[in-house]
C-alpha cells in the first residue's frame, strides 16, 4: 500500500519552483557576469546587460550587489580563490625551492592559458582601480606572498644566499611570467608551459653572467728577484772560468 501525501496545489507548486530559482539567482546574475566580462571586458558590462542575460531585473542585479564593481570583484574572486587554494596546497608538501617556484610558474601560465581574457581584465582593468582592501586583493596577496615564503625558508635553511631580497625575487618572477604570456597565451601563440616554466626559474636562479675566470698567480717579486739574483751569479762564475 502506498501512502500519499497532500497533493501540492498548482499555485504552491508554482511558488517552490520561484523559491528554487530564487536560491539560484545569484549564482545566475554571476554566471551572467562572468561571461560578459570575458567577450566584452569589464568596462563594457553593465547591470543591465548582465541583468539582461541571467532573465532578472536590473533592480534584482542590485538586490544582491551594491554596484558593478563589487559584482566584478566577486566574479574574479570565485575564479581566483580556488587556483590560490589548490596551490597553496600543494607547495606544502615540497620543500626545495626551484621546485616550489616552478610549480609556481607552471599554475600561473596554465591559469593564464585557459582564462586568458580574466587575466587581461584583472592586469588591464581592475588592478590599479579601487583594488587595494578587495577580498581579490587579498586572495592576489597571498597567492604572490607564495615566492616570498619559498625565498625567505631558503634563506633561513642556508640553501640561498643571505642578501637575497625575497620581494625582488617575487617581482622578477611575476613579472617576467606576465610577458612570456603576453607574447604567447594572451594572443594565441602555443607554449610549453612545463618548459619555459623551468627554463624561466633556471636562469632566475642561477643568473646569465658566466662565473669569473679564476685571476692568473702573479708570481712573487722577491721571488723572482732571488732566483735572478742566481742565474745572475752563475753566468758570472762561467764568464770568469
Amino acid at each position: 500500500m502506498t501512502i500519499r501525501g497532500p497533493a501540492i496545489k498548482p499555485a504552491e507548486a508554482e511558488q517552490l519552483a520561484w523559491r528554487r530559482r530564487k536560491d539560484f539567482r545569484p549564482q545566475e546574475i554571476l554566471s551572467a557576469a562572468r561571461r560578459l566580462i570575458e567577450e566584452e571586458g569589464a568596462k563594457a558590462t553593465s547591470m543591465a546587460k548582465i541583468a539582461k542575460l541571467a532573465g532578472v531585473s536590473e533592480a534584482t542585479v542590485y538586490k544582491y550587489y551594491d554596484n558593478k564593481q563589487e559584482l566584478v570583484n566577486q566574479v574574479l574572486t570565485d575564479w581566483a580563490s580556488p587556483f590560490v587554494e589548490r596551490l597553496t596546497g600543494e607547495l606544502q608538501h615540497i620543500a626545495d625551492l626551484r621546485t616550489q617556484l616552478t610549480l609556481i610558474a607552471v599554475r600561473f601560465l596554465r591559469s593564464m592559458e585557459e582564462t586568458p581574457k580574466l587575466h587581461r581584465v584583472f592586469y588591464q582593468e581592475l588592478r590599479w582601480a579601487d583594488y587595494r582592501g578587495t577580498t581579490l586583493h587579498a586572495q592576489n596577496h597571498i597567492f604572490a606572498q607564495t615566492v616570498v615564503d619559498a625565498v625567505k625558508r631558503a634563506k633561513a635553511e642556508g640553501r640561498a644566499r643571505a642578501d637575497v631580497d625575497p620581494v625582488m625575487i617575487r617581482d622578477m618572477l611575476f613579472g617576467g611570467l606576465e610577458h612570456i604570456a603576453m607574447r604567447t597565451s594572451f594572443i594565441g601563440r602555443p607554449l610549453d608551459i612545463d618548459a619555459e616554466a623551468t627554463r624561466f626559474v633556471d636562469v632566475l636562479l642561477g643568473g646569465v653572467l658566466m662565473a669569473p675566470a679564476a685571476p692568473a698567480q702573479i708570481p712573487d717579486v722577491d721571488r723572482l728577484a732571488g732566483l735572478v739574483d742566481r742565474m745572475e751569479t752563475l753566468l758570472d762564475a762561467r764568464t770568469k772560468d
